[in-house]
């Protein structure tokens, strides 16, 4: 995982602890929900000032953006592999199994 793709999902972790929809998010940074959707989905660089307004919006400090230790751990990773598999359709599915059985052999 990239640092763009650790920031995105790190906003969306935050986000989601504090009870914020992207919807609620983006108001409160005066952002559309979709520039805030492709920031989380790493499909767009923030800036830093959209940083610092989404960690005043949060009640964070911009550091807490590049923690990303939980992130790296096994579980943290065990319940994203979860839980892409959970909101996959099934020609994903059929894709990621073909996958984990090469990976078996």
């Amino acid at each position: 995982m990239n640092e763009l793709q650790q920031i995105g999902k790190k906003i969306a972790e935050i986000r989601i602890k504090r009870g914020f929809t992207q919807e609620k998010l983006a108001e409160m940074v005066n952002y559309s929900t979709n520039h805030i959707a492709k920031l989380e989905s790493a499909r767009t660089k923030p800036s830093f000032n959209l940083l610092i307004d989404i960690a005043k919006a949060m009640n964070i400090e911009v550091k807490d953006l590049f923690d990303f230790d939980e992130i790296n751990t096994i579980d943290y990773m065990k319940k994203d592999l979860v839980n892409t598999i959970s909101n996959a359709d099934n020609d994903t599915i059929k894709l990621l199994y073909k996958f984990k059985k090469t990976l078996s052999t």
